[in-house]
This record gives C-alpha cells, sequence and structure tokens, in this order.
C-alpha cells in the first residue's frame, strides 16, 4: 500500500511537470451549497422574498472551455411587487484577465409554479463585482428560476499563468434599496458613479460634508447626472457633464483676484489657487480621491487679442450659462453678450429642473450662513477688464470688481 501511495505521488509530480509548458491550467472550484443560504428570507414590511439555492457545485481539474450550470430560484412570497438584487454572498477569485465568467437565463413561473414566459437574463461578465445583477423588479407570487452558466474562457494562447489559482463562491440575494445620497456613504456614492450609477441619486438630492475646524459643515447637493451628446464635442466644457456635486451654500469669502482685474480669465486667478488647494484639501479624503480632472472652458475679458480659456480643474467656479437656462438665446439681457464662452457650455440638471431663467432665478439664491448671498462664477466678462461674473444674492446676476470678496460656492465631478 505504501508503494501505491509513493508511485500516485510521482505521477501527480509528473503531470504537473508535463501540464506547466501546456495552453491550458488545472485548477480547482467550487461553489457552496450553503445550507445557511438554502432559504434566505428577504422580508420589509410586507414584501417577502425567498431564495432557494440549488445543488453545490464542485469542480476539479478543470480547465480552459470547462464550464458547468446551476439553478436557484427566488420568489415573491408577499403581498406587494418589489425589487431585488443577485449577489455573491461570498466570492474568491483570483483567476486572472477576467477568464471566469458567468451568465444566468431565467424564467418566470406564476403563483402555481407554472412556467408563463422569461424573465430578465443576466448577460456574461467577468466574476468580481460582489453585486451580479441590480434591480430586478418581481410581483407578488412570482417566481424567478435562473439558470447560472459558469465558464472558464479559453484564449487560445498560453493560459499556465492562472495555475493554481482560486475561485469559490456563494450565490445570494438581496432587498434593492434605492440609493440615497443623503444617507449613503462616501464609499457607496463613489462605487454607485464609477459603475455607471450615478443617475440613482436624485439631482437635488443633498448631503453634508465636513470640510474641518477651517471651513466646518456645509451642503453639497448632485447638480448633474446626465452627459448628453455636446458634452463629447471637442472644446466644449466638461463643467456640467457627468455626475457634478456643487455646493449648495457658500463656504466662506474670497477675492476673485488680489487686484482689480480679470486678465487671464479663470486660469489666473487667486481664486482658482484657493479652491483647487485650500477647499479641495479641506475635503474628506475619500471623496477627494473620487474627483476627476475636469476640462473647463471659461470666458476672457476685453484684453485685445484674448480667447476664451480652458484649464483642466479638480474645483471650479460655475459658469453663468450653466446657471440660467436662457443665457445663451437671451438677447434682452445685456449680461450674455459679455460672456465669449456661453456657447461652450450647457445647463445642469438641477437649474433645468428648477427652470431657472434671466426672469426666474429663485433657485440661484445660496445662503452664507443664515443670509442669502452673492457668490463669484468664473467667467469674466468682456465689457472691462477688471469684473468677473456673479450670482446676486437674490438670483440674479451682476458683474463686479475682481478684487472684492465674495462668496464661494465651487463645484466638482466623481469618476
Amino acid at each position: 500500500m505504501k508503494d501505491n501511495k509513493i508511485l500516485f505521488g510521482t505521477f501527480i509530480a509528473l503531470l504537473l511537470l508535463l501540464t506547466t509548458g501546456l495552453s491550458y491550467a488545472w485548477f480547482s472550484a467550487s461553489i457552496s451549497g450553503n445550507e445557511n443560504a438554502k432559504n434566505v428570507v428577504v422580508e420589509a414590511g410586507t414584501l417577502k422574498l425567498t431564495y432557494t439555492d440549488g445543488p453545490a457545485i464542485n469542480a476539479q481539474y478543470i480547465k480552459p472551455g470547462w464550464s458547468t450550470t446551476k439553478e436557484v430560484s427566488v420568489k415573491n412570497n408577499g403581498t406587494l411587487d418589489t425589487n431585488y438584487n443577485v449577489i455573491w454572498q461570498s466570492l474568491t477569485n483570483t483567476i486572472t484577465n477576467n477568464e471566469l465568467v458567468l451568465s444566468a437565463t431565467c424564467q418566470r413561473l406564476n403563483a402555481s409554479g407554472t412556467v408563463e414566459g422569461t424573465c430578465e437574463s443576466i448577460p456574461q461578465a467577468p466574476i468580481s463585482d460582489m453585486t451580479i445583477a441590480k434591480k430586478i423588479s418581481i410581483e407578488s407570487g412570482i417566481t424567478h428560476k435562473y439558470t447560472f452558466t459558469i465558464l472558464f474562457k479559453e484564449t487560445n494562447a498560453d493560459q499556465n499563468y492562472n495555475q493554481g489559482k482560486e475561485f469559490n463562491g456563494v450565490l445570494g440575494i438581496e432587498e434593492y434599496k434605492a440609493p440615497d445620497f443623503a444617507t449613503d456613504s462616501w464609499s457607496t456614492i463613489i462605487a454607485n458613479v464609477k459603475a455607471g450609477n450615478g443617475s440613482e441619486y436624485a439631482v437635488g438630492s443633498t448631503k453634508e460634508v465636513n470640510l474641518g475646524t477651517t471651513y466646518g459643515t456645509h451642503i453639497l447637493r448632485v447638480a448633474n447626472t446626465t452627459t448628453p451628446d455636446k458634452c463629447k464635442t471637442k472644446g466644449f466644457s466638461q463643467t456640467a457633464c457627468g455626475f457634478v456635486l456643487e455646493f449648495a451654500d457658500i463656504i466662506t469669502e474670497h477675492k476673485m483676484n488680489d487686484t482689480s482685474t480679470n486678465v487671464g480669465g479663470w486660469p489666473a486667478t487667486s481664486m482658482r489657487t484657493f479652491v483647487n488647494n485650500d477647499i479641495y484639501n479641506a475635503l474628506p479624503s475619500e471623496l477627494r480621491e473620487a474627483i476627476i480632472d475636469t476640462v473647463t472652458v471659461s470666458g476672457h475679458g476685453s484684453t485685445s487679442g484674448e480667447s476664451n480659456f480652458t484649464s483642466t480643474d479638480k474645483l471650479y467656479l460655475l459658469a453663468p450659462g450653466e446657471v440660467w437656462s436662457d443665457w445663451k438665446t437671451n438677447t434682452s439681457d445685456s449680461g450674455p453678450s459679455y460672456d465669449t464662452a456661453k456657447n461652450l457650455t450647457r445647463t445642469l440638471d438641477y437649474y433645468t429642473a428648477q427652470g431657472v431663467t434671466l426672469s426666474n432665478y429663485s433657485g440661484v439664491i445660496k445662503k452664507n450662513g443664515s443670509s442669502a448671498y452673492y457668490w463669484w462664477l468664473r467667467s469674466a466678462t468682456s465689457r472691462n477688464n477688471i469684473s468677473f461674473y456673479i450670482a446676486f444674492h437674490g438670483g440674479s446676476w451682476y458683474s463686479i470688481n475682481a478684487s472684492f470678496a465674495y462668496g464661494v460656492s465651487p463645484a466638482f465631478r466623481l469618476g
């Protein structure tokens, strides 16, 4: 018996040596049936979801091209329609290059257990994120019966780098809860935005942010979640494109410039340095790390030969056309005619939803503490070489000397 064991061990060693030069790799994989997850019940009020796991999958010595299937069911035993997420309750996957993938088809069963059509399938995707599918709707009394397929993709090339890698996981469900900007953690918000789900946060929803002992607690607002085609146009400002947060109040007061000049526009201002250093560094580190560079286009002053300015910013002030929706088209007001970059940006979703125009502007008002106050915009007016635009305390526009100290209320994008 001892001799047989020695021979068997030698054979395995030889097999490993022989396979190291081949274009496929052997390793073990398993999905646990998980007795604790066999009948998971998710309840909230009159909503009730029951998840029934299928048989455990245990596979050894698989190679590229291997696949297996697994059936699980989700039943809504509650009295109301609801939504759920398909998740990994636990997951370990060290297989690289996204070569292990998962997909699923779904049958819809009525209250009697009879198949009466299909439900939302899950397209093939690498096994990586803990959430497999999100916000799947299910009516009361209905069962979703999934057939999951797990595939080790064959690349027709050497895949030995995946020898000795590990995969195991436990499938499950959780009740879907709509993202809430006010209560979600920054890590959850950032993850949702990075996953392309930023639009699930309501435009106009707010959240407190602590800027430390110097500036205190202020309010951030979801100002934009959309990216229209014009945002992809060369030379178009990105400041009102994508997931944009703006301060809904005034952080502090600061001069646009130390002297009475708008020469050099926004890129040359002491304000730009201030918001991209002092204010940026006061934000929570987790939030700072998710702020993306933004191509910022801004208007110039009256200096001969000047062109519009383009800068790359973490934080930036808004432009007039991002606030007043008719800034580009209104001919009865003199302000827009002196904004040379008015056609190179768009109005933020928030101000569009508020119906903000040059004659309807209460939605522009921001407070410094308890009182409405002026706040700076980034565009220089071409009417002279000393002024920038501001939002007046009542919500209308004005242009004013750059050396005056007024409200600071910047914006930034996450991604």
